[in-house]
């Protein structure tokens, strides 16, 4: 019972460590023996992709200090629920940024000229998943000006002292497209 917690838990930590996508990553590296192989070539995937940051970080940074790291996380609850309330899945963050990445399911994606992947066109699917990354992006920045954790930021004394009118402000942007899928970085040093 005990080892069964741990695996669950070591599993819950290796997914918000590694995001959905960089898990399903992992399961496709592993070989029987459960050894990875990092030099595994990438796989080639379309979607719409959602990149979206947290504007004047440096300076929320400098005044929150160890404070930031629950600033970037409540944002994050955010973010991440509600791309995941909308059919997509949170894929990397780095400091003040998020990579949000709503995949088209594989039958939707056929290879067309030139070996170019395609989609199907007129495909209520393929719509649905870019309408739906459409109203993940809106509903976080309606959350931004509704939600109460992070409204709470703009009567913080010492960030409204050194950003007058200070609130949460996030950039977005939205691309559909291809991308490669896969694990970058260098085998464990000895």
């Amino acid at each position: 019972m005990i080892l069964d917690n741990t695996i669950t838990k070591i599993g819950a930590l290796l997914l918000v460590g590694f995001g959905e996508a960089g898990s399903l990553l992992l399961s496709d590296m592993m070989n029987e023996e459960g050894d990875v192989n990092i030099k595994a070539s990438g796989k080639k995937t379309l979607g719409v992709f959602g990149f979206c940051d947290i504007r004047q970080f440096t300076d929320t940074t400098e005044i929150l200090q160890q404070d930031v790291m629950v600033f970037v996380n409540e944002i994050a609850q955010m973010v991440h629920g509600e791309t995941h309330e909308y059919l997509g899945n949170p894929n990397k963050n780095v400091g003040d940024a998020f990579l949000l990445v709503w995949k088209f399911p594989p039958n939707e994606i056929f290879m067309g000229l030139n070996n170019e992947l395609s989609l199907s066109k007129d495909s209520y699917l393929v719509n649905n998943y870019a309408e739906s990354a459409l109203i993940a992006i809106l509903k976080i920045m309606t959350k931004l000006r509704t939600d109460k954790r992070i409204l709470r930021y703009a009567d913080n004394e010492r960030l409204t002292a050194r950003i007058p009118g200070y609130h949460v402000r996030m950039g977005f942007g939205l691309h559909s497209g291809w991308c490669i899928e896969g694990a970058i970085g260098s085998p464990p040093q000895k």
